[in-house]
């Protein structure tokens, strides 16, 4: 007779997502990529000359209007940055009731990269009043958008109003303050720029409150946009949800070190964030695997003669 008997034996296969998981791993160096590439001399010399900053520099030594190559790449990147984290929510918040908000940062990110890439920084696309006009016409658009097949609730409204708030982050210095540093007249005198200022002039290791309120604002939205992603995860692969933590860890990391003026600071060295990085992705990558055993069932057919 025949007996029929069957055993399971676990494998291990790179898991549904893993490549998505490396990829949010490497987008977490874009805030500090310049660093890693450049220094105030110009490209490091493992950096292959590709002939890009020669090609974007113009007469005047401008670099698409930015003073130097590594100022242009820093921002660019952040805002990339940023996009990619507004991005991520949106694509894991289908099913949310602010979903079409969330539309308003990521078509503003484009708006501002565009800015930079086509050197209009020095026009009016580029004004605090410009901004608050598109932004002000996006929301508009996609709010009626949203009434065609659903309702309003003051639930709705306000996450739709803190989503559109943060949208003003990367350009909150230009509706405060004017080119010159001075705050602009309807602006309360809180005393903010006054206790963050040393005794030797410098704003938290910036020379200007506008500076300051810039570089903290613009890393404070791209930390808001991969946190929301991670919080608001809501796909079906949910593994890919930790590495979203890089992003965030590294972004709140840059808050900090504005917040404590640690700028000129061994902390703030590429290489430390690149270490936190790379620690952050072998924890997470070995949670990946050991945490991904598939089972898989054979049937193995043992013949038995009885004499």
């Amino acid at each position: 007779m025949s007996k029929a008997s069957t055993r399971k034996r676990s494998r291990t296969r790179i898991p549904n997502g893993f490549w998505v998981a490396m990829a949010l791993v490497g987008l977490s160096s874009l805030p500090y990529l310049h660093e890693a590439i450049t220094f105030e001399g110009g490209l490091r010399s493992w950096v292959p000359v590709l002939g890009i900053e020669e090609f974007l520099t113009d007469a005047q030594g401008k670099v698409l209007g930015f003073s130097s190559y590594r100022m242009f790449l820093y921002t660019l990147l952040i805002f990339v940055f940023s996009e990619l984290g507004w991005a991520a929510w949106l694509y894991v918040s289908k099913r949310k009731t602010y979903y079409f908000a969330l539309f308003v940062p990521v078509l503003m990110g484009i708006y501002q990269i565009l800015i930079i890439l086509l050197d209009l920084r020095k026009t009016t696309a580029n004004s605090a009043e410009t901004k608050l006009s598109v932004l002000f016409a996006l929301s508009l658009f996609l709010a009626l958008l949203y009434l065609r097949k659903h309702k309003f609730t003051v639930k709705t409204v306000f996450k739709w109003l803190l989503i559109i708030g943060a949208c003003t982050l990367p350009f909150f210095h230009d509706i405060i303050t004017f080119r010159d540093a001075t705050l602009k007249s309807w602006v309360p005198v809180l005393g903010v720029e006054k206790f963050l200022t040393d005794s030797e002039g410098y704003v938290r290791g910036f020379g200007q409150y506008r500076s300051l309120v810039y570089f903290l604002m613009l890393h404070v939205y791209a930390h808001l946009g991969w946190l929301g992603a991670f919080i608001y995860y809501d796909l079906g692969i949910k593994k890919i949800r930790p590495f979203l933590l890089v992003p965030v860890i590294i972004s709140l990391y840059s808050v900090i070190i504005f917040l404590f003026n640690w700028q000129e600071t061994g902390l703030n060295k590429p290489n430390i964030k690149f270490y936190i990085t790379i620690v952050l992705a072998i924890l997470l990558a070995i949670n990946f695997f050991f945490n991904d055993k598939v089972e898989k069932s054979e049937t193995i057919t043992t013949d038995i003669n009885n004499t």
